[in-house]
């Protein structure tokens, strides 16, 4: 059997594959571990139904706004379009600062009707 010698870079290559495949591997184990923890423990007797805050919901559309602005400032730096990449940085930025007040906002809601 022949022995393929790998350069450098095709060594760093493969060990970086290698191991994002070990990420993804571990991040399914882990997600499935917790529908499961989720599954069994909503059928326990002391499960308490609560009602997610508006807040959480409509934090997720605006962390996803951010990603898409993210990546369009990406795209326009790589263009080489400096304003288009400042304006949508600072949208980024801002978008990014209202999730985290809005998380505030929805735990907030959460402390107020009593589910800690």
């Amino acid at each position: 059997m022949e022995e393929i010698e790998l350069t450098h870079d095709e060594k760093i290559a493969r060990s970086k594959k290698q191991m994002m495949w070990f990420g993804i591997v571990s991040l399914i184990m882990m997600f499935a571990g917790l529908t499961s923890a989720y599954v069994v423990s909503r059928g326990r007797k002391d499960w308490v139904e609560i009602e997610l805050p508006e807040e959480f919901f409509w934090s997720t559309g605006v962390i996803l706004l951010s990603s898409l602005t993210l990546f369009l400032a990406k795209k326009a730096i790589l263009d080489s379009n400096k304003k288009g990449a400042t304006i949508l940085t600072i949208i980024t930025f801002i978008l990014g600062s209202t999730f985290v007040f809005m998380q505030f906002a929805g735990f907030d809601s959460l402390v107020n009707e009593k589910y800690f």
